[in-house]
């Protein structure tokens, strides 16, 4: 029982590191790479060109680190109605981040540097890569209705409206931000909200997990009480 709260710990974890990792190295991508411009392009181009295999390590690497997170969350919701789908559609949003991670996206005026319209063309792992964000966002507004309907049907009716209204407005107080600094609002907004959201449910589930599993043995065979959640 101690090796498997553990174990589900460890999964956990994972998503809590997954998405600021994915967000810092993102941003840093973004404001040294020659060409790409925050206002016009978006983060998933970064696979494009000679150093696309770093932001195709790092699309891959939150994928997986998201699909370890819904195992660790399935542990934790488990009996209980949403208790399958709400981690089989997270996980399906890390796979399709897997998918983005093994793909290139094609070039865009400007990116690379010195793309030219007559360079522009459209493949088909382009267009695959592409759809594959698409996937992701779709997943992830699924497991946010999941997973807010289990936690209301364990009657915590707080927790199901954060989780249910919290893509919407943590995009909206993004956007907002966007607005008021100046640039490109929606592209920031697009790449921090998931990663807020899905970060925020490790968390949670994480705390939820340490809260209730009880003491847990030491490498000295003595025992050792969890924190409280």
């Amino acid at each position: 029982m101690a090796r498997e709260t553990l174990s589900t710990r460890a999964l956990l974890a994972c998503g809590v590191l997954a998405g600021p990792m994915y967000v810092m190295v993102t941003l840093a991508e973004a404001l040294t790479r020659d060409g790409f411009d925050l206002r016009k392009h978006r983060f998933s181009w970064l696979t494009a060109g000679d150093l696309g295999w770093i932001h195709q390590l790092n699309m891959a690497g939150v994928g997986v680190g998201t699909v370890l997170l819904a195992l660790g969350v399935r542990q934790v919701m488990k009996p209980g109605r949403g208790s399958v789908w709400g981690p089989w559609l997270l996980a399906l949003t890390g796979v399709a981040y897997v998918v983005g991670g093994l793909l290139r996206a094609d070039p865009v005026i400007g990116f690379p540097a010195g793309t030219t319209a007559e360079m522009v063309h459209t493949t088909w792992h382009g267009a695959a890569q592409n759809a594959s964000r698409s996937a992701s966002t779709l997943f992830l507004i699924l497991t946010s209705g999941v997973i807010a309907g289990w936690f209301n049907a364990q009657g915590q009716r707080g927790w199901a409206w954060f989780y249910a209204t919290g893509l919407p407005v943590v995009f909206a107080l993004l956007t907002a931000t966007g607005l008021a600094i100046g640039g490109n609002p929606a592209a920031l907004a697009f790449l921090m909200t998931p990663w807020i959201w899905i970060t925020a449910l490790a968390v949670h589930m994480y705390r939820r997990q340490r809260s209730r599993s009880g003491p847990v043995p030491t490498r000295q065979g003595a025992t050792a009480m969890p924190a409280a959640g």
